[in-house]
Order: structure tokens, then sequence, then C-alpha cells
């Protein structure tokens, strides 16, 4: 469903809204549940994700950034923000993928 493009929450910048909504989970706003996209290349730059019922976190809110590319895929690897208004940072190290009929493992750079 296009809702169209929106002032980013951190930063300068538009986005467009990618609302993503999961059985027994209640999603109110924008992304992974509530993912917005540059529309300069098309990346998730932040999710915004809200959990319905009791069970923590309730919302987090991070960045998108770090882009990788193991093989054909590009992978966010770092990630930061709030969990419930507490700091949040999550972030990928040692990333590599193994495609179809190979033995090798090729490493995000």
């Amino acid at each position: 469903m296009d809702q169209g493009k929106f002032n980013l929450p951190v930063g300068p910048g538009m986005a467009e809204l990618i609302p993503v909504k999961y059985p027994q989970i209640a999603v109110t706003r924008p992304a992974t549940p509530g993912i917005s996209t540059s529309g300069k290349t098309n990346r998730v730059v932040y999710f915004d994700y809200h959990r319905g019922g009791a069970k923590p976190p309730s919302r987090v809110f991070a960045t998108w950034a770090g882009y990788k590319k193991a093989g054909p895929i590009l992978f966010s690897t770092e990630h930061r923000g709030t969990a419930d208004g507490k700091p949040l940072h999550i972030f990928i190290s040692d990333l590599a993928v193994k495609l179809t009929g190979s033995d090798t493992w090729v490493n995000a750079q």
C-alpha cells in the first residue's frame, strides 16, 4: 500500500513509508513493521516497531546503516536507536554468505 513520502523522524530528508503488519501483532506506525526507505537508494533507513500486548519491548525505533554487500545481497549491519526509551545498539560483524552451488563463503564488504 503506497502511503507516500514523509519527513524522516531523525535527520534531514524524506522517505517512503512501508507499513507491515504481522498476525497477532498490532502495528500502529510505519515499518520492519514500520520501515522507511530512502528514495535515492531504495534502502531501509529506519524502522519503528510497535508490539501489541504487554511483552516488552513495546516500541523499538532504530536506524539502518552500515550497509555491506555479501554476494548479491545488501545487508544493514548497524542499528542504533531505542527500545522502550533505553539505548539500543545492534550490529552484525563477520558477515558472509554461501551461494547456492558453491563451497566457498563470500565475505561482506
